[in-house]
């Protein structure tokens, strides 16, 4: 696209213009805000304004494009993270406004707007507000780039970039007239910036403030001079003689010949792409050749209804789970079907003020509902979301969408207030009373950069609750850079495998970048409560060939192996590296076990049995950390269509940083029981069906009392702390081709039952969780028999739309609610059950990380479920006894 580029004249701000000229992007003009004539040493929040005086010769002189500048009138009003527009224009983001504005009058082919931000989260969001407002896209390919000193590299070595220091304000380090004018390749050469690191914490980027530069040169980039600084003064700062600024009097360019254009942006691309590729051929070089069975076929008959209301969970402290939105009518007679689906989505989205969503479309409808999704939720601090396509006819009423949503009372206003005034909201009150932990941290990156990608739409790459729980947005295999999915350097790599290992990377990527508001940030995949991996028909229609079966089998291993590979190294993101958190190597002469996972002696505390028995762990670990990292259980499900024409995603549910590290993330045992149609359900049947599960009672499977068919029913949990958070993943297998004899509330009721019963660590007895303390439950069925059309095509024919689960489900629920409420308090109201999803799928499988794992070897998954227990309140107070306190 063709961009502007915001200029301070620093090596920030010149080095990510040349990156995204490196990109693809094309140059039109750059932008310069100036301190005004009577201030020019005001120091901004936003704006570099030493050495300003330079940067119109900078631009049209070694640069050689137009420019545009504009004074400075208003001030750093608005200072927290989070801006909004009060309407005065008084505040200094509006004349930034304003600049741009102007601009896009005179070049109206300007699509982005390049900046160097680095880490800071309060220049990025006024930039991406701006640009919102202006319908820009914001380029900030700094943003969490690599760790400062990395990046200092990167500017110096692959910038070819020469800079001098014109504002230091870093005593006892950096000092105005030592400092001044020297050069920044000298500084860090001679080891003065390692050394002021190393004493005093410095930023070797000087992203902390320390100092400001002024590019003279950059090769790459000013193609018709340098910048030659013949006279300046240094002028110290009247309060603190650590402070000045260098004063540039008199100047002039130095003229170039002209050279020949580089070629960079299309290595990095390649070398990024070959590195991918190198690691997915690694992961998947010792996997046996595999044969595939048949899938088994789910043939429950269908039962379209036409009214259906949403499930609702509603738990202490706020958290609320609502379920199967679906529109009240289905859209049946509107012919154009992408307008059908609008009209649901709308219908869908007339209650809804909600935290974190999970879209399930047709998606050739995709870009019009995301029109209307924009209007409904806005772009500013949007829910996280993941979206994927479940194929025509597999809703209930032929319906073209559905949602699922999690919201946590009190967040929206907590986000967007200072706490200063009392809210009528007793859960925002209780919030910002309480000092130690947020009640909802969002994480919303608009810009492109090399960090991470952009959610398409408008959503966050993740929101955290509580300080403890992260729901990250569904992640594919884009190029952070780019925003295109990554392509294989080999033909002997799949394009669904590449696309799976970016999508762990990015996921990896937005996890370091979290910031829970306590001093242990970031977060990894290792600390994943549940994840879901998902792929379209495209991946699995990769694998075919002129064998007779359909390649589940062989898909599933590759994936499992590539996704092992990613959560053992952490999808090659190395945490904290970039806000210089990571821990140094440790002492050799003291037992390294004796540090905690971010290299902190005892994790902080007075002595050894005061950390272990805070924490809770036992002295003696059975599993090391790598191993313990890879038994993350992943749930695996092919589905038609992703978003993007993806053909993998990654959906996470993470512990952060501080409660993973205080209160242990590990993975319980499997448990296990068969089960057959001897068993006696008849009092589940006995509870009123609702009108809106879409269930007229008519029995769909009967029972055959002389068949020998039986099921495994699976259950293997990973957890956090002791009852506070855990995600159970259940299957319901057959070795049998054909167990639609089988009675499935029996089925369903066992699943619920192991799920809760494998919620504990292993050392504990019991699971302190209950029934009240399902968050939601989501149930994935094989919706669709699936068979080999040719050699790279598969055929798909839906056959049930979920409605029969649906209702089992619900009368499960309802009853294991009320048996729990009448043994507490003798009362058998269950109004308030927990919330489920019944989501149809083309094949599932669960792999639990282990060499050889007694779930993966018994048959074909029917059923899955992934049940989400939490105790938020019970969370935070763990997390003050073992962190804050």
């Amino acid at each position: 696209m063709k961009f502007v580029a915001l200029l301070s004249g620093g090596k920030d701000s010149i080095y990510s213009t040349l990156k995204a000229i490196q990109n693809g992007h094309e140059l039109v003009c750059c932008a310069h805000l100036a301190p005004m004539q009577q201030n020019t040493e005001e120091e901004s929040y936003m704006y570099q304004t030493a050495g300003s005086e330079v940067v119109k010769t900078q631009v049209e002189e070694c640069i050689g494009v137009p420019f545009y500048m504009r004074e400075i009138h208003g001030q750093s009003k608005i200072k927290s993270l989070v801006y909004e527009n009060d309407g005065d224009g008084s505040d200094e983001v509006e004349d930034l406004y304003i600049l741009l504005e102007q601009i896009k009058v005179n070049h109206p082919e300007v699509e982005g707007v390049s900046s160097g931000a680095i880490l800071s989260t309060y220049q990025r969001t006024r930039i991406e507000h701006v640009c919102s407002r202006l319908n820009l896209t914001s380029l900030s390919y700094m943003w969490r780039f690599s760790s400062q000193r990395s990046l200092l590299d990167s500017i110096l070595d692959d910038g070819g970039i020469e800079a001098i220091l014109v504002r230091v304000a870093c005593p006892p380090g950096l000092m105005p007239y030592r400092h001044l004018g020297k050069s920044l390749r000298e500084l860090r050469d001679l080891g003065v910036l390692d050394h002021l690191k190393d004493k005093w914490g410095m930023h070797p980027a000087g992203e902390g403030g320390e100092y400001e530069t002024m590019v003279l040169d950059c090769p790459k980039l000013f193609k018709r001079g340098r910048l030659v600084i013949d006279e300046s003064e240094v002028i110290c700062d009247e309060n603190d003689d650590g402070v000045g600024i260098l004063k540039i009097i008199n100047w002039r360019v130095e003229k170039k010949s002209n050279i020949e254009e580089s070629n960079n942006g299309e290595r990095t691309i390649i070398c990024g792409r070959k590195q991918i590729t190198e690691r997915v051929q690694e992961a998947t070089s010792s996997l046996p050749n595999t044969s595939d069975g048949d899938q088994a076929e789910n043939s429950t008959m269908r039962f379209l209804k036409s009214m259906h209301a949403p499930n609702v969970q509603i738990m202490r402290g706020g958290l609320c789970h609502v379920s199967a939105l679906l529109s009240p009518v289905s859209c049946n007679k509107v012919t154009n079907e992408a307008d059908a689906a609008v009209q649901e989505f709308l219908a869908v989205t007339q209650t809804l003020q909600h935290l974190l969503a999970y879209l399930f479309v047709e998606m050739a409808h995709f870009t019009k509902i995301n029109q209307h999704y924009v209007q409904f939720f806005g772009t500013h601090l949007p829910p996280s979301r993941a979206c994927v396509a479940v194929g025509r006819g597999a809703l209930p009423g032929g319906r073209r969408v559905m949602m699922d949503c999690t919201l946590q009372r009190g967040s929206g206003g907590y986000l967007r207030s200072d706490g200063d005034s009392l809210d009528s909201d007793s859960f925002l009150n209780q919030a910002f009373q309480n000092k130690h932990h947020l009640l909802r941290k969002c994480l919303h990156v608009q810009s492109i950069s090399h960090w991470a990608p952009v959610c398409i739409g408008p959503y966050s790459q993740a929101n955290t609750l509580r300080s403890a729980v992260v729901f990250l947005a569904g992640m594919i295999g884009l190029v952070p850079a780019s925003m295109m999915l990554i392509e294989p350097e080999s033909s002997e790599v799949s394009s669904w495998e590449v696309e799976l290992c970016q999508s762990w990377k990015n996921a990896a990527a937005v996890l370091d970048g979290l910031d829970d508001g306590g001093r242990l940030m970031g977060g990894q995949l290792e600390d994943s409560l549940g994840a879901l991996v998902y792929f379209s028909q495209t991946a699995l229609e990769s694998l075919l060939d002129d064998k007779g079966s359909v390649p589940w089998k062989r898909l599933w291993s590759r994936a499992d192996s590539i996704s092992r590979e990613s959560l053992s190294c952490n999808g090659g993101i190395v945490m904290g590296s970039v806000d210089g958190t990571a821990p140094d190597a440790q002492p050799s002469n003291v037992d390294p076990s004796l540090y905690d996972e971010d290299g902190v002696l005892y994790g902080g505390y007075e002595d050894e049995e005061t950390w272990r028995e805070m924490s809770g762990n036992a002295e003696d670990k059975t599993l090391d950390e790598s191993e313990q990292s890879s038994r993350v259980p992943l749930l695996m499900v092919c589905l038609p269509e992703l978003p993007a024409k993806a053909q993998a995603e990654v959906e996470l549910v993470c512990a952060t940083r501080r409660a993973a590290t205080c209160l242990e993330v590990c993975t319980g045992l499997i448990v296990s029981e068969m089960i057959s149609q001897d068993c006696d359900v008849s009092s589940l049947h006995n509870l009123d069906m609702p009108w809106n599960t879409g269930y007229d009672g008519t029995p769909t499977r009967a029972v055959d009392k002389e068949s020998n068919s039986s099921i495994l029913i699976s259950s293997v949990s990973r957890s956090m702390g002791s009852g506070c958070a855990s995600m159970s993943t259940v299957t319901a297998s057959s070795s049998c081709a054909d167990a639609i004899s089988l009675d499935t509330e029996q089925v369903l009721s066992k699943m619920v039952e192991l799920a809760i019963k494998s919620a504990k660590k292993k050392d504990e007895d019991q699971t302190l969780f209950t029934v009240k303390d399902i968050l939601n439950v989501r149930l994935y069925y094989t919706a669709a028999s699936v068979s080999k059309l040719g050699e790279s095509e598969s055929k798909v024919e839906y056959l049930d739309d979920g409605s029969h689960l649906r209702s089992q489900l619900h009368s499960v629920l309802k009853f294991k609610s009320a048996m729990y409420y009448h043994e507490k308090h003798g009362s058998s109201n269950a109004s308030n059950m927990p919330a489920y999803t019944v989501v149809p799928v083309l094949g599932m499988h669960l792999s639990c990380g282990e060499k050889v794992s007694q779930v993966e070897n018994q048959g074909t998954p029917l059923l899955a479920m992934q049940v989400l227990m939490c105790d938020m309140l019970r969370t935070e107070a763990e997390l003050w006894i073992r962190y804050n306190r």
